[in-house]
């Protein structure tokens, strides 16, 4: 990977096992070989949900947002393009 902005499918079940998939989108640095790669998470919004769910809480330290940054960037992330 290069330097730049990443997006990629998460998936989330509620307390009563309803299934949202959320789109990640992460910022990964490469470090030099000495230094470790550097990922963060900057943003997160549900792609799908269940007609009858309510809304996810989304903010930053949530439950939603703790769950997608301990899954890590997806290995299939795809390269964001602003085109």
């Amino acid at each position: 990977m290069k330097t730049g902005e990443y997006y990629g499918t998460h998936w989330y079940w509620d307390e009563e096992e309803r299934e949202y998939i959320i789109c990640a989108t992460w910022y990964f640095e490469q470090n030099y070989p000495e230094m470790p790669d550097c990922v963060s998470l900057e943003a997160i919004e549900v792609e799908e949900q269940p007609i009858d769910a309510p809304n996810l809480d989304l903010k930053i330290g949530g439950a939603v947002w703790k769950s997608v940054y301990e899954d890590g960037i997806p290995m299939d992330a795809q390269e964001v393009d602003y085109l």
